[in-house]
């Protein structure tokens, strides 16, 4: 009997020392592929921060208008859901980060950001912003997502 109470108390010890144990949190850097894109920011702990699509969801021309796009973006499924149109900030961020991250044509994006009577967009072509565009153009889009 002693030795079955000795055993447990053994056993007890021995899983509230593994519990103790903690798993360290995986980190991520800027432009390493993760979450089915590229990172491109990380918060101070890199824990956690924004990917971009690896290439477009909606090409420039194709006759998509905005609610379309959003669409086609919400529904990317690479690397799960949470997809969604980059804010104009986030827009200009990818701008500056087009030729590392690649695979962007030299036209407007679609931003989320709402502006006069429609939405920003970005020329990747030559980094001008624009408040002005109306929700029935057809622009390209690329998608973002936090993790």
């Amino acid at each position: 009997m002693k030795t079955i109470f000795l055993a447990g108390i053994a056993l007890t010890v021995s899983l509230l020392c593994a519990c103790k144990k903690q798993v360290q949190p995986t980190t991520y850097e800027i432009g390493q592929e993760a979450f089915g894109g590229i990172v491109v920011k990380t918060d101070a702990t890199k824990e956690h921060g924004l990917v971009v699509a690896k290439e477009n969801q909606v090409a420039y021309g194709s006759g998509n208008i905005y609610s379309e796009s959003v669409t086609i973006v919400e529904n990317y499924a690479a690397g799960g859901t949470g997809w969604r149109i980059p804010t104009k900030d986030e827009l200009l961020a990818l701008y500056s980060m087009k030729s590392s991250i690649g695979g962007f044509t030299a036209v407007r994006y679609w931003s989320s950001t709402p502006g006069g009577v429609g939405r920003y967009t970005v020329h990747f072509g030559s980094g001008v912003c624009e408040g002005l565009c109306m929700f029935n153009s057809s622009f390209c889009s690329r998608a973002v997502k936090d993790f």
